[in-house]
């Protein structure tokens, strides 16, 4: 709460659980500011971006007698992401908040921790032959015995269920690599440890049950549960552990026998104690696993804080564009409401809670610790370099930069969580020092009471699908897992490149109310269907481009030169190094070539210009110099085809390469070449000054470069001459200042391998300095994929296809006609019969046609098949897509909101009626006279009587008040005789007819 006369910052206005009155639909109390004007709901958000760490804030209504701060931080990448969660509250409403968290959390989250307790033997009963393992007896891990590493229970508000205590007396009874097995696993008893032996990963006790049970590997015997695989297969296993939401923790050896042998000399180490030293060097979750083994992705960092009504709504919209894997949460400062809300929306998530300010960092210990940990490095006068998006977060006030604005102190906060879980997987650096930070602006919405006037242009760039829209309009599919659900994006979903499909996830999500880029994208459909031949060239060449985009986040990590020495990563012994080494040429290969085909492709779109009358096309690939345009990058992929061997790099596993590519090893190789023609001198010297041609070098062993002279040339040779050895009828000397020489040639050679050790990081980089061509070239590519999904999508569909005409409103009046539609997925329908067409029109500049089509008609007649099929349709015109109808004209659309079904909430404990009322009240809040509504026989959870007064009300308010284009069914027949004479409201039925 502010102080008086201060602006507020953040309000969460809480409803009570039950709607009081009818008009609570369209009004809430709210309070006032300085000005008398209510003061929205405000919901902070910070999140990180779609390819990676996506985080958010958010605050949640509890009760109107109350006022509470919320936040929470969620990471993406369209499949990996995490989310977490924080809430102060006032002192009168925290005794309120006293829950228990674990029965909000999905079954699996509940029985996580179970795979570790002794008497957890489920799985082990189901074979009768199964023996009894070790583990299951041990006193310490029994429910009733088990405690974390400060002997807290789990009754005790301060549990950590992360930790284990295990009796010194017990440890002392292990072997070395046990007693350090148990050691990590009392750090990490909620992580699977892949423990590494040699050149296998082991897992041990309950691991080793978790092991069996999931990846279906053998126990091995003896008496204590044990199971491995070999290092090679790490990637296959680890991901099958995290599908089945288990964090994963990769422990490595990090020192060799010899090193082992060297340390037990000079610590005078007992023989129990010698063991080789291991380290966890990964831990994976959904949240943080990246694409192969000792890589990790580049993410987008996005931080913001918005305003939010009591529903959630914008909240929910987020989170259902960009679905999280993974929730971290403060616990025991969440509300039950939230977690309701988390619960019912993201059931499959994983949730894990952090300890406030310990874990769950406040914004101020967020900005220390980060310039502490020196994850930017430092400017020209020795200031934090932070980056731009973070330093607009921070005070400028402050010398010391540690000091966040206030509008963004939650967005920091929630950030805080997200580096210190990073921080505790050991991934850190690796995805912060790629500075790759945004500020989010999530989509507008209007506030109740200032609805647009038609006259008015709309403001967005985007139209905007709340998650309800979304779900159920069916529009892209948001289960984690494959479904058998058909949705707009699997229909239209022609792309050819990974590039190309994520861009058209995005489109579907964020359509266009810009008429200009509308047409813009239709104009190039229609030419790129016109032109044939060009049409199947492209979609051929299209084929062969790999996931550049992924690649170039690859390259781009592995090109920075790690900051942290210490890092256990740079201390671990690989058996199969080899093998992971020719991964990342094989990738570096493939993005090369990739490269090649995507500037292949740009010249073949340059040879049909004569034929390219696209403004879109055009400025992609056509018009140089544009800020839109494929950038020439044809002397940038020679380079790299010329840079080395490719087939030889891949078969080797290291890049070698040629002259003139790095500074650093063709300095290196020139010195060699001096060293060794000093010595071709100092030779021809010596044979010179003894008169004896027969002298030449010998390198045996350690002694390179020995004078190896025969014995009637010896007999003149000076002090300077020093002996070394000899065998018959030679005797091999040196000399001061042959061993300068010898030191220089090895120093050389020395910077050589070091030049070499790091070449392919160097390579890398020189790669990456390019990268604003490479996204330039990538999104170019992108962007030509999905219009070429739309022109195929138009030549194959199976229904007659028109491209959509758009016109601002006539006279003032929004409206919409569509003749012979039919829903884009009725070809992947199973029907028995032919899926008839259907002709809409809703407002025109002609009197008699209203704005609101109030809909009757028996069960399973096609209502709610047609409103979701109108405004599918309205979707994919404002992505520049053709679209299954013989005609289509429209004015643009801001919003699509849809109240469809009847369904309660009992994790959330909210009725059908409160649902229905819930989705109708967002609807009369933040709709405009540019939007499109579908309401789908309001009023079901109540009474006839009390429902028929509802969908009055509400089809009332709609008309009278927002005016927007809106299709409203029902079964209370009263209200058409009731607003039949309404001349802005059009009757319609749908009626069955059967064939005999």
């Amino acid at each position: 709460m502010s102080k008086k006369g201060q602006k507020r910052r953040l309000v969460i206005i809480e409803s009570d659980s039950e709607c009081e009155s009818e008009t609570n639909i369209a009004k809430t109390d709210e309070p006032a500011d300085e000005k008398g004007s209510p003061v929205s709901p405000i919901l902070p958000v910070a999140r990180l971006s779609v390819l990676g760490l996506d985080s958010l804030s958010t605050s949640t209504p509890k009760s109107c007698k109350k006022t509470t701060l919320e936040k929470f931080c969620y990471r993406s990448t369209i499949s990996d992401q995490s989310i977490e969660v924080q809430k102060h509250e006032t002192s009168e409403c925290r005794s309120e908040s006293t829950f228990e968290e674990s029965s909000y959390l999905n079954e699996k989250d509940n029985s996580y921790f179970s795979s570790f307790v002794a008497d957890d033997v489920s799985f082990l009963k189901e074979s009768s032959t199964q023996q009894r393992f070790k583990h299951l007896d041990f006193e310490f891990l029994k429910p009733e015995k088990i405690r974390d590493l400060n002997r807290r229970r789990p009754d005790d508000a301060d549990y950590d269920a992360r930790t284990l205590f295990v009796p010194e007396s017990f440890l002392k009874e292990q072997t070395p690599a046990h007693r350090q097995w148990w050691l990590m696993k009392s750090q990490h008893f909620d992580t699977i440890l892949f423990f590494k032996v040699g050149k296998f990963y082991e897992l041990y006790h309950m691991d080793a049950v978790v092991g069996v049970k999931n990846l279906n590997l053998s126990f091995m015997k003896g008496d204590y549960a044990h199971c491995g695989f070999p290092e090679v297969s790490f990637d296959r296993f680890s991901d099958q552990l995290i599908e089945h939401g288990f964090k994963v923790a990769r422990v490595e050896q990090t020192e060799t026998p010899e090193m082992l042998q060297k340390r037990a000399h000079q610590e005078l180490l007992p023989s129990k104690e010698k063991v080789i030293r291991r380290e966890i060097c990964r831990i994976i979750t959904r949240g943080t696993k990246t694409y192969n083994f000792l890589e990790t992705e580049d993410d987008n960092v996005q931080i913001s804080q918005f305003e939010d009504d009591c529903d959630y709504s914008q909240l929910r919209t987020v989170l259902a564009s960009y679905p999280p894997v993974q929730i971290l949460f403060p616990r025991g400062q969440l509300s039950p409401q939230m977690l309701n809300m988390f619960k019912y929306n993201l059931n499959n998530v994983d949730k894990e809670a952090l300890i406030p300010k310990v874990q769950f960092w406040t914004a101020a210990d967020t900005l220390r610790n980060l310039a502490l940990d020196c994850y930017f490095g430092v400017d020209d006068r020795g200031n934090v370099d932070w980056p731009e998006a973070l330093a607009t977060c921070i005070d400028q006030q402050d010398l010391f930069q540690q000091t966040p604005k206030p509008q963004y102190a939650l967005g920091i906060s929630s950030f805080g969580a997200i580096v210190w879980y990073l921080k505790e997987c050991l991934i850190d650096h690796d995805i912060l020092r790629l500075k790759n930070f945004e500020l989010y602006s999530p989509p507008a919405t209007v506030e109740f009471g200032k609805l647009l006037s038609c006259h008015q242009p709309l403001k967005n760039r985007y139209m905007v699908l709340n998650d309800i829209t979304l779900r159920n309009l069916d529009i892209v599919n948001f289960e984690r897992k494959k479904s058998t659900k058909v949705t707009v994006y699997d229909e239209i979903n022609l792309c050819k490149t990974a590039m190309g499909k994520r861009l058209l996830h995005f489109w579907l999500c964020n359509p266009l109310c810009d008429l200009q880029e509308i047409e813009q994208r239709q104009v190039a459909v229609r030419n790129l269907i016109e032109q044939a031949e060009l049409f199947e060239s492209l979609i051929k060449q299209l084929r062969e481009i790999p996931d550049l985009e992924r690649l170039l986040q690859k390259m781009h990590s592995l090109s920075i030169k790690a900051p942290n020495t210490d890092h256990p990563e740079c201390r671990a012994v690989y058996f199969e190094a080899d093998t992971y080494s020719k991964r990342k040429v094989a990738d570096f290969v493939q993005l090369i070539s990739g490269f090649a085909k995507a500037n292949k492709l740009m010249q073949t779109v340059c040879n049909f210009e004569s034929q390219i009358h696209s403004s879109l096309l055009q400025a992609l690939f056509i018009r140089k110099g544009g800020a839109k345009c494929f950038p020439d990058i044809q002397s940038d992929v020679q380079y790299f085809q010329n840079a080395f061997d490719h087939e030889t790099a891949k078969t080797i596993g290291s890049i070698i390469p040629e002259e003139g590519v790095d500074p650093a090893l063709d300095a290196a190789n020139q010195a060699i070449v001096h060293a060794e023609k000093q010595l071709d001198n100092y030779l021809k010297t010596i044979q010179k000054r003894l008169n004896c041609s027969s002298v030449q070098y010998l390198s045996s062993g350690r002694n390179r470069y020995n004078l190896e002279i025969p014995e009637s040339a010896c007999k003149n040779l000076n002090h300077e001459f020093d002996f070394r050895s000899q065998r018959k009828g030679f005797k091999r000397y040196t000399t001061k200042e042959l061993d300068d020489l010898v030191k220089l040639l090895a120093a050389s050679e020395a910077d050589r391998e070091v030049a070499l050790k790091d070449i392919m990081r160097r390579l890398f980089a020189s790669f990456c300095e390019r990268k604003v061509k490479w996204y330039a070239a990538v999104e170019s590519i992108a962007t030509l994929d999905v219009l070429l999904a739309f022109a195929q999508y138009a030549k194959c569909c199976t229904r007659e296809v028109c491209c959509p005409k758009f016109i601002d409103a006539i006279d003032g009046k929004t409206f919409l006609r569509l003749d012979e539609s039919v829903h884009p997925c009725c070809g992947k329908i199973k029907t028995q019969g032919d899926y008839i067409a259907n002709d809409v029109l809703i407002g025109s500049s002609e009197s008699d046609t209203g704005q609101v089509l109030l809909l009757t008609g028996a069960n399973m007649g096609g209502k709610s098949t047609l409103m979701r099929q109108v405004g599918t349709l309205i979707v994919l015109a404002q992505i520049g897509s053709y679209v299954p109808a013989r005609n289509f004209t429209l004015s643009p659309v801001d919003c699509i909101f849809t109240r469809i079904g009847a369904r309660d909430s009992l994790i959330t404990g909210q009725s059908t009626l409160f649902v229905e009322l819930r989705e109708t009240s967002a609807i009369l809040k933040h709709a405009t006279v540019h939007s499109f509504v579908i309401i789908d026989e309001l009023g079901r959870g109540t009474s006839t009587w009390d429902g028929t007064a509802i969908a009055h009300a509400t089809l009332q308010y709609i008309t009278n008040h927002i005016g927007c284009r809106t299709i409203f069914s029902t079964h209370y027949h009263s209200l058409m005789d009731s607003l039949a004479a309404n001349p802005r409201i059009r009757l319609g039925h749908m009626v069955s007819l059967f064939a005999d």
